[in-house]
């Protein structure tokens, strides 16, 4: 009995400790972060993105394009000379009396309101006001009303002594000349032989249309206002994370030069589509880290992968970009930068950038190392589809719709490029294994 009575705590006591044992021996890889340093460089490649004079600032929204150039400031001391300013703080008055304040190597923020026009309480949300608009034309000169819808008119009269906008059209006058000492990329349909002629074919105004809003937010005003402040000689930029609807319809003005859209004074929609700084981004991107996601080995939970992808997305945009300029050697070393900095093992290439990214490699006539990311392509989403086909019949046809988004993928892109790619023998029994497995999807869905 009393042999008994020491035995019980011991057991207990071995039970309790082999219960965590089993617990790490389980998770460790899923926990451990070890050589994972993505946080600090990709949090330094938004910061690289920004052109290094004139203090430049960048409008961020969340916390993983936030956090992370925080931390770079404070605690690597990299690039204080730029400014991070997140959209979500600035609809409060405490964020906007920091912005207003240098901080580290950055002046403060130029913006003109003063504490009692933005205090909480205070032009948190300005309505925008059509019917204003109706009655200023109908008592004024037409003229007289549009220098009324300039931008320092409407901060400085409307919203600051009214609390109203009268508009949905809003304009600012274009410093010729501090745009050209901006150093910012001008669009080919206004360089001229000279600064002169090139000054000339520039537009005189930025219209900015606030169609669609029935008012601005605090954010949106002070974004306004430093449009209006920093007069394009302070760069403004926004991340590339931050979301479509917090734009404020400057989309057809944002100029891509990495993880950033640099904010101009051109409407760049009305010449391409897909306005990139081919130069200062390739520069950008040629310097980017990948915080240790070349070892295959290294654990990328789901916020890391995102932002990964988000990098593959980006290098194989500025890639196809280059290549249409005939600059293929530049698009050849960007393709192999991002293929050698994050590893296909860590991270499995099956997103339809992957897809680009291959096709660009046989466009290059690296017809060997596309061919080579088509097979990891093909492979990735085979299994995918092979684990649709495990569930039961009810989950799988619940699943149609992703099951047939993959297909459409291997039929539409991966197939036709692997044929192109393969010895016939190797592209037909991958062939067979494909219409096996869409065989086995037909027959359990009918």
């Amino acid at each position: 009995k009393i042999a008994g009575k020491k035995a019980a705590p011991v057991i207990a006591a071995l039970i309790c400790l082999i219960i965590p044992l089993q617990m790490v021996s389980q998770t460790w890889d899923d926990h451990d972060r070890s050589g994972r340093y993505t946080c600090r460089d990709f949090g330094q490649n938004y910061l690289i993105s920004l052109q290094e004079k004139g203090y430049p600032i960048i409008f961020t929204n969340g916390d993983n394009d936030t956090f992370p150039l925080w931390y770079n400031f404070e605690t690597e001391g990299f690039r204080t000379d730029a400014r991070c300013c997140n959209l979500s703080y600035l609809m409060t008055d405490w964020y906007i009396d920091q912005m207003k304040r240098p901080a580290y190597n950055s002046p403060a923020l130029p913006i003109s309101f003063e504490r009692i026009d933005y205090q909480t309480g205070t032009n948190d949300a300005v309505p925008i006001k059509l019917d204003a608009k109706q009655k200023l034309l109908s008592s004024n000169p037409k003229d007289v009303v549009d220098k009324s819808f300039e931008l320092h008119n409407v901060l400085d009269y409307w919203i600051k002594q009214h609390g109203v906008i009268p508009t949905d059209t809003i304009w600012l006058k274009i410093d010729k000349d501090a745009v050209l000492r901006s150093g910012m990329k001008i669009p080919d349909q206004y360089l001229g032989a000279t600064d002169e002629e090139t000054k000339a074919k520039m537009p005189d105004r930025m219209v900015i249309s606030l169609k669609g809003k029935s008012r601005l937010y605090k954010n949106e005003i002070m974004m306004l206002d430093l449009i209006a402040h920093c007069n394009w000689e302070r760069p403004l930029y926004m991340a590339t994370t931050v979301t479509s609807s917090s734009y404020m319809n400057l989309e057809n003005f944002f100029l891509l030069e990495g993880l950033a859209y640099r904010i101009t004074p051109f409407e760049w929609g009305k010449f391409n589509s897909n306005p990139i700084d081919t130069d200062k981004m390739y520069a950008n991107l040629m310097n980017y880290k990948f915080g240790g996601a070349d070892n295959p080995d290294l654990y990328l939970d789901e916020t890391v992968r995102r932002m990964c992808i988000s990098h593959r997305r980006l290098f194989t945009q500025l890639a196809s970009q280059l290549i249409d300029e005939g600059k293929n050697d530049k698009a050849l070393e960007l393709l192999n930068k991002i293929d050698k900095g994050i590893s296909s093992e860590a991270l499995p290439q099956n997103d339809w950038y992957n897809v680009e990214t291959a096709n660009l490699y046989l466009m290059l006539g690296q017809v060997e190392k596309g061919g080579r990311m088509l097979t990891d392509i093909a492979d990735n989403m085979m299994s995918t589809l092979c684990w649709y086909l495990s569930m039961n019949n009810r989950n799988l046809k619940l699943s149609q719709a992703q099951f047939r988004e993959t297909t459409k993928r291997m039929d539409t892109f991966v197939m036709p490029m692997l044929s192109y790619c393969l010895e016939d023998k190797t592209f037909e029994s991958l062939q067979k294994d494909y219409k096996t497995i869409c065989d086995q999807f037909e027959s359990r869905v009918k």
